[in-house]
């Protein structure tokens, strides 16, 4: 089975990334992640390698409504 070009998929766990908002700049790419799960896990097993922030819009929009 093939997957369609146009649809980006999580480099975590292969499922299609459904909410754009989990993303993480590396040094050598922007990531899309279908959860924050999937964005957390990655960052704990590459450490090393990241060196960027992560953007997560979904993540601010919660703590901007614990203000």
């Amino acid at each position: 089975m093939t997957r369609p070009e146009t649809k980006e998929y999580c480099p975590l766990c292969g499922q299609p990334v459904e909410i754009p908002d989990y993303v993480l700049n590396t040094p050598t790419a922007r990531l899309h992640f279908c959860c924050t799960g999937c964005l957390s896990i990655y960052q704990l097993v590459n450490k090393e390698k990241l060196t960027t922030t992560t953007s997560t819009t979904q993540l601010n929009n919660k703590e901007d409504t614990k203000k």
